[in-house]
């Protein structure tokens, strides 16, 4: 074979073009830290790679989700503890106003104690999530919840909760509706609530009572109507629903149980002729509603024994309704301490797959440095080499030759 001047110039130059390529190409993988700088380099660990970092960026983004819903509920948690702080602390105060030995002074200063822990109650179910939204405004996030009105403390916000995607297919509440939480708390004892008479002259007390079978409950409306003749005090008891009378000429004797169709309850005191006590099925009532009863209550001064009587009915009530409230905020914020541990849980999973991802991309693009950095020393040398074998190539002549 013949070999011109002019093909073994390019011969040379092209073995060093090449040379030159690869050196500056194992720079640049030095220089990344990736073994791919194409996807051309391997198409299919680039295929996979691709499948991977997704799946890694759906799990970025469920794990800044969850991260959201934590601070969220953690709020949240805080507040319905606080207000079952408050009741607490309203239940305190409803003890306290039982003491036979306080003035009316002495009540009226307890009203304001009252007034003070409903408008921190307010302040609570006003919270917000620390994002610029509101806790308790369901799905109206943007809405204050509460507002205080001429008619009372009306709720705002809306039946709803809002959820975040925590997981594929996992939704978790992050806020509460205020109806819930303050507005559809069960008065009376849950079931039913019994309550004395808005007339009644005599000195009769009733207790919240209590269920004694529920298959006989008939969630009817009763009342009791009390008679004295001749210093003898019995009761009718009537079915207001069905339009019947249960029972008549009952004996009456303080502290004695009232029982019929499955509840039961009992009356201290001493009824005046024609006073009554109702009976019906318990109902949502606000929180609200329930402690501005209570101070007035404490502010309406006491004179006869009659009056004392309504105020340890209205003091009962109150401590009924806030034995309920108690509960109603406990069962929320249990809600809360579940969530917050399945996004424990959550998160836990989501890291691990997040590191699983983050090692298979490894695998797949990024560089073995101490291979490259032998491969880099090869190619430097080879190159060297080529260049010096060049120099010495294009050298030769005939005239060297012949000298």
């Amino acid at each position: 074979m013949r070999i011109s001047t002019a093909l073994m110039y390019q011969t040379g130059s092209t073995a060093i073009s090449r040379q030159q390529s690869e050196l500056s190409r194992t720079q640049q993988q030095i220089s990344t830290g990736r073994r791919m700088l194409a996807p051309s380099d391997d198409p299919v660990a680039a295929s996979e790679a691709l499948r991977v970092e997704q799946g890694r960026a759906l799990t970025s983004q469920y794990l800044s989700a969850q991260g959201a819903a934590r601070d969220r509920l953690s709020i949240l948690e805080v507040r319905l503890g606080d207000a079952g702080d408050m009741y607490q602390s309203l239940r305190q105060l409803t003890v306290q106003a039982g003491n036979a030995a306080l003035s009316n002074a002495d009540r009226a200063s307890l009203a304001r104690e009252v007034r003070g822990l409903q408008n921190q109650l307010l302040a609570i179910a006003n919270s917000s999530d620390g994002q610029g939204g509101y806790l308790f405004s369901g799905f109206n996030v943007d809405t204050q919840p509460f507002d205080r009105t001429p008619a009372g403390i009306t709720y705002n916000g809306d039946q709803g909760q809002r959820l975040l995607e925590v997981a594929a297919g996992r939704q978790i509440a992050v806020t509460a509706n205020g109806a819930q939480v303050f507005d559809r708390v069960r008065d009376g004892n849950g079931v039913f609530a019994t309550r004395a008479g808005a007339v009644n002259t005599g000195t009769a007390v009733v207790s919240a009572g209590s269920v004694t079978d529920a298959s006989l409950i008939t969630r009817h409306d009763y009342q009791i109507n009390f008679s004295v003749v001749a210093g003898v005090t019995t009761y009718d008891v009537l079915d207001l629903t069905a339009g019947t009378t249960l029972s008549t000429g009952n004996a009456y004797a303080a502290g004695d149980a009232i029982a019929f169709d499955g509840l039961s309850f009992k009356v201290d005191g001493a009824p005046a002729n024609g006073d009554s006590l109702s009976v019906r099925p318990s109902q949502n009532s606000s929180v609200f509603d329930m402690v501005d009863a209570l101070a007035r209550a404490l502010e309406t001064p006491v004179i006869t024994s009659a009056d004392k009587a309504e105020l340890q009915n209205s003091l009962g009530q109150a401590m009924t309704h806030l034995d309920r409230a108690i509960d109603t905020a406990l069962d929320v914020r249990t809600g809360v301490g579940a969530a917050l541990r399945e996004l424990d849980g959550l998160g836990d999973m989501a890291s691990a797959d997040a590191l699983q991802a983050d090692a298979r991309l490894g695998e797949l693009r990024d560089l073995d440095l101490a291979e490259a950095i032998s491969r880099l020393s090869l190619q430097s040398t080879a190159l060297e080499a080529a260049q010096q074998a060049y120099l010495r190539t294009t050298g030769l002549t005939l005239f060297n030759f012949l000298n």
